[in-house]
């Protein structure tokens, strides 16, 4: 396989596609984001590689190759190479020196075409894409993971290989023509409406994750961090998301001591966010952590809320009894103690929880990775990006029109969305599509001009005329050319 025909991005958290998890080498590694399509007459392989998990001694390295294999052929693709931190600098030195070089060449033998290090205090993630000629016999080929051991200080090199995707099928690239049944003269009259791009803002993901149960500290902090990993890679997935801070806010319920409890939360305050920055949860992003040691404002909501016996008089204590002076107290001895017990069984379990919210910026991404991204199926693009995607299509093509459907049906809020997907129904004179998207928005000046089509199409001219007179005035190009077509139809 010749280099040039090799195009390899190694990015730290680059973000594509959501897809499912799968584990590789002894499971130890984590692979996310298959995707396998033809686009230019190229294959173009994409997945994410994440080795957090990755046990690896310094003085070692792992090489891994994907590799397209089918029942008649099979295609190494360009291979990585983690090197141990030690592994690391020996690699670097014999490379400087050209150790690792042939003789009257100026290029590594068996080289990786990438080599990264297994650094805990860098991101362990990367995105792996890359670019070949496709061929027929790739259509149903499966994609497998080649891990293979340096063999290092005496021990065998094993060799490990893993099914990443079976059964693969390619879709190829469709060529955009016009459908025929595209009324071409509908088609020159209907006006589009481009959205206002999104600015490049900040956004907030939220989440609360239970605590609930006896757990230790450390088991705790564990369960954290895989539940807000996944949330970050969730959003990470997202084309052009930056993390910018992610925020945690414990909440406990009364156990003994309140004076006790304030002292405990703080400690367990920084346990938490030392060991989320320790894992990299998050990369390098800024981790902000605080405790309430009792939330009393949760536990009153949530004994309004219930069924449980004497909980006007429970109530009653929570409002008019400050803690410090013996709510708690009182509280066991309401009763019997049958509501406190109460308390403890259904509503602190509740109490106890961590809430996150992490925030982000998205910047927007260009036409063509967007087309991309359409045509592999996602659906993770802006409004905008939709409609940029379906504008780089001919107008009336299979790609535009169900672009611009799509886009209605994804942002059902959207008055552009639905009046561009008019904009479609009317090219293909469907009325009823045409008035489900858009009677709602009848009254805005940008689909007076396409609600003019809409009753021309159905023959009531004096509408048609009152809408196009005020799209021509709203300043709509194609209602004038509408209004000329108009006047040369007979009256009926």
């Amino acid at each position: 396989m010749k280099k040039s025909l090799i195009v390899l991005f190694l990015l730290a958290q680059q973000i594509v596609a959501p897809a499912f998890c799968q584990e590789v080498y002894k499971g130890e590694i984590s692979v996310t984001d298959k995707q396998l399509f033809v686009l230019g007459g190229n294959l173009r392989v994409e997945i994410s590689v994440n080795y957090e998990g990755l046990k690896l001694p310094s003085n070692e390295s792992l090489t891994l190759t994907p590799l397209l294999k089918s029942s008649v052929q099979s295609l190494e693709l360009p291979s990585i190479l983690v090197n141990g931190l030690q592994r690391q600098k020996v690699y670097h030195r014999e490379e400087v020196l050209g150790g690792k070089r042939s003789s009257g060449k100026n290029k590594l033998v068996n080289a990786p075409s990438v080599v990264v290090k297994n650094d805990p205090k860098n991101s362990r993630q990367f995105s792996y894409k890359v670019q070949i000629p496709y061929r027929e016999w790739m259509k149903d080929a499966v994609l497998l993971i080649n891990s293979r051991e340096c063999g290092c200080n005496g021990k065998p090199a094993g060799v490990f290989e893993d099914k990443i995707a079976d059964a693969i099928t390619l879709p190829k690239a469709r060529s955009s023509v016009i459908r025929d049944d595209i009324d071409g003269r509908y088609l020159s009259l209907v006006n589009i409406v481009a959205p206002v791009s999104e600015d490049d803002t900040l956004n907030t993901f939220k989440g609360v994750i239970s605590l609930g149960g006896e757990k230790s500290v450390n088991k705790q902090n564990y369960e954290i961090y895989y539940r807000l990993r996944d949330a970050v890679r969730a959003l990470q997935q997202q084309n052009g998301v930056i993390l910018t801070k992610l925020r945690l806010t414990g909440y406990g319920a009364p156990v003994g001591n309140l004076h006790k409890n304030e002292k405990q939360v703080s400690l367990r305050a920084l346990s938490l966010r030392d060991y989320l920055r320790e894992n990299r949860v998050a990369g390098r992003t800024p981790i902000e952590v605080d405790w309430v040691a009792e939330d009393w404002d949760s536990i009153r909501s949530l004994v309004q809320s219930s069924e449980m016996n004497l909980r006007e008089a429970v109530s009653d204590i929570i409002n008019s009894v400050e803690p410090i002076k013996g709510r708690e107290r009182m509280l066991m001895e309401l009763g019997d103690g049958m509501p406190y017990r109460y308390l403890q069984s259904s509503i602190f379990p509740k109490v106890k929880r961590l809430s996150y919210s992490i925030n982000y910026t998205r910047k927007s991404i260009d036409a063509s990775e967007g087309r991309r991204l359409f045509e592999t199926g996602s659906r993770s693009l802006r409004l905008s990006e939709f409609f940029a995607v379906a504008m780089s299509y001919p107008k009336g093509s299979t790609e535009y029109n169900d672009a611009m459907d799509l886009t209605a049906r994804l942002f059902p809020d959207s008055p552009e969305a639905a009046i561009n997907a008019a904009a479609v129904a009317l090219s293909k004179r469907d009325t009823t599509k045409a008035h489900a998207y858009l009677d709602k928005y009848a009254t805005l000046p940008a689909a007076y001009n396409n609600t003019g089509i809409l009753y021309l199409l159905e023959g009531n001219r004096d509408k048609a005329e009152v809408y196009l007179q005020m799209a021509t005035a709203a300043g709509v190009r194609e209602a004038g050319e509408a209004l000329e077509y108009l006047k040369k139809q007979p009256k009926r």
